[in-house]
């Protein structure tokens, strides 16, 4: 039984808010059919295998529906003024909660919302190629049961087996929204970026001392003219436009290589991670403060998601430091 609201819109009255509404619900009932209905849960406590699976379903389809950039920018919004709060409250709790009071409880945007981000980081993982052959075999092998999330990582583990997803699992027993501090420092000797990252995740109500994620941030570069860089990994593989680097341990170094002088790294693209990311940049010369390099981020033709992150926000400041030289800081 639906709210009219959610299925009626009239043109006389209803504003495009109110139709992209109706289309996302229909949408997101619609797709039930395959990640809820055919295949569902074993139990309450892998309500978001179906919730978190089909609004990832439907945001992508608003996407292709509407405008990507605007509905990304839209659900990014979502989390971060309500998602990011919970995780950080007294009703912090995992993607899959391990206990309940009243079952109500469990509809949350965490479970909704940040499992969504979850899906999105496992198509990020595998490749949108290596994803659909993942979801292909879950429905194949799962039609009509009822199953875990464990069954569903495993599903898209199997069909990308050069993957190694069991870390990734956490994702679904921690609660806490990771914060990711990322060290920027330039080797002008050798025309590399050196990229230091460490990640902590905060203790919530029942855990603490939690272990290290697996988390794709997906960085580019960009140089002082405003052109994308190719990006370079000191890794062996091969360089590209943007590359996905997998932060897995507590504390990780990244090298670029071949980085001309005066380019920045463009990290997060697409918002790839829900994570709280604070980047420090060592003197890097040409940008005398984190103003200017935000400035300079945001007008080059980038992704369209830091391009709006990094414009001026509520809560994101700027801040710079004299101490240990010329440093500057960027909160996203």
């Amino acid at each position: 039984i639906f709210n009219s609201r959610c299925v009626l819109v009239s043109q006389e009255t209803a504003t495009d808010a109110d139709f992209n509404s109706v289309q996302g619900i229909v949408a997101h009932e619609y797709f039930h059919n395959w990640t809820g209905n055919r295949i569902t849960c074993r139990d309450w406590f892998q309500l978001s295998l179906k919730e978190g699976l089909t609004v990832f379903r439907d945001q992508e389809f608003s996407g292709d529906m509407t405008s990507k950039p605007v509905s990304r920018i839209k659900n990014v919004m979502r989390l971060r003024e309500s998602q990011f709060p919970q995780d950080s409250g007294p009703m912090a709790h995992p993607v899959r909660p391990d206990s309940y009071l009243e079952i109500n409880n469990f509809y949350s945007t965490t479970v909704y919302n940040k499992g969504a981000e979850v899906i999105r980081m496992l198509r990020t993982l595998v490749g949108t190629e290596g994803y659909r052959k993942g979801t292909d075999l879950y429905f194949a092998r799962h039609d009509g049961e009822a199953v875990t999330c464990d069954d569903w990582v495993a599903a898209i583990q199997d069909a990308n087996p050069t993957v190694d997803l069991g870390q990734f699992k956490r994702w679904y027993s921690q609660a806490g929204t990771p914060r990711v501090d990322v060290d920027v420092t330039r080797d002008d000797k050798n025309n590399t970026l050196i990229l230091k990252m460490t990640q902590k995740v905060p203790d919530t109500p029942g855990q603490t001392n939690k272990e290290p994620m697996v988390i794709p941030i997906v960085t580019g570069l960009v140089s002082k003219t405003g052109s994308n860089v190719v990006v370079d990994v000191e890794d062996g593989s091969a360089p590209q436009s943007a590359k996905v680097l997998i932060l897995r341990d507590a504390e990780q170094s990244f090298r670029l290589r071949n980085v001309p002088s005066g380019c920045l790294p463009s990290l997060l693209r697409g918002f790839s991670a829900p994570i709280r990311m604070n980047v420090t940049y060592n003197g890097i010369a040409g940008f005398g403060c984190a103003g200017s390099m935000r400035a300079h981020t945001v007008s080059v033709p980038q992704d369209n998601q830091n391009h709006w992150s990094r414009s001026p926000r509520p809560w994101h400041s700027t801040t710079m430091s004299s101490t240990g030289g010329r440093r500057a800081r960027n909160w996203l």
